[in-house]
């Protein structure tokens, strides 16, 4: 396993460990009915071991994308909604709509605007990836149905193959981009939850 793999294992289930605490945090602040300002300084330190975590992904993406991709690390009820390396922004919203209410007006019409973004960009990087591998799967293609591999040009069929496989592992690192940029913020009542996308990522 690569060196940055084996980190983010480790680094992964610490975060996990950590993750339980603060959500039984989080639980008992509501159950306690604390002031919103108390239950927001609970809540700002979700996001950031959330935002930790986003940052744990990027850099594997960046030592080692396909270890992200196979989702060996992730538990099984994240491999339920695992997705180019983490979740479908759109299926999470899916799950927390009905948890949200009652909701303002603004915020019901920032969260659909949030649904209709997730999905177009979903489906974008959808299309490029399927590009991607249609590309790779040709020119291997091409490659096994050269004369075999003394042919000449069976070296320069692979090198571009190995180049679109790089291609590949850049397109993922944008992926770890696009999953952070979907982040959950807090109103003024906490317990109003509303989710937007940060546009400055």
């Amino acid at each position: 396993m690569h060196a940055g793999a084996a980190m983010f294992d480790m680094e992964y289930a610490r975060w996990l460990d950590d993750d339980t605490k603060r959500l039984a945090e989080l639980r008992g602040g509501l159950q306690a009915h604390l002031l919103d300002g108390n239950l927001g300084l609970i809540v700002e330190e979700c996001m950031q071991h959330y935002d930790e975590l986003f940052q744990l992904k990027a850099a594997l993406a960046r030592s080692d994308v396909f270890h992200l991709l196979t989702g060996s690390w992730a538990t099984p009820a994240e491999r339920c909604f695992f997705w180019m390396g983490g979740f479908r922004p759109s299926e999470l919203l899916k799950i927390l709509i009905p948890q949200l209410d009652p909701l303002t007006e603004q915020q019901l019409l920032g969260i659909c605007n949030l649904q209709q973004s997730s999905e177009q960009a979903e489906e974008a990087l959808a299309q490029g990836l399927h590009q991607l591998h249609q590309s790779l799967a040709d020119t291997v293609a091409a490659g096994t149905l050269n004369d075999g591999a003394a042919a000449p040009n069976y070296m320069n069929i692979m090198a571009v193959a190995l180049e679109k496989l790089a291609s590949l592992e850049n397109f993922y690192q944008q992926v770890t981009i696009f999953l952070p940029s979907i982040s959950c913020i807090v109103d003024r009542h906490p317990q109003d939850l509303i989710l937007t996308v940060d546009h400055g990522q």
